[in-house]
């Protein structure tokens, strides 16, 4: 009996451990779902703030010419 009760301890040891994989495996995923969001999001604002600095730009080199 001693061997089965060993066993079990050890199978139920070795199912503990795969849920623990799968929780951090599913929580990585999530982590990097989040991650790839927030890369995205920092992208188009940055965009943005290449767009605003362009328009800026030209509207000062059209003041510029309208001084001059």
């Amino acid at each position: 009996m001693s061997d089965m009760s060993t066993s079990t301890i050890s199978e139920r040891s070795s199912v503990s451990q795969m849920a623990s994989n799968l929780n951090k495996m599913v929580y990585q995923a999530d982590q990097q779902v989040k991650f790839m969001h927030l890369q995205a999001e920092i992208e188009c604002l940055l965009q943005e703030l290449q767009n605003l600095n362009a328009q800026r730009l030209t509207a000062d080199k059209q003041e510029e010419l309208t001084v001059c």
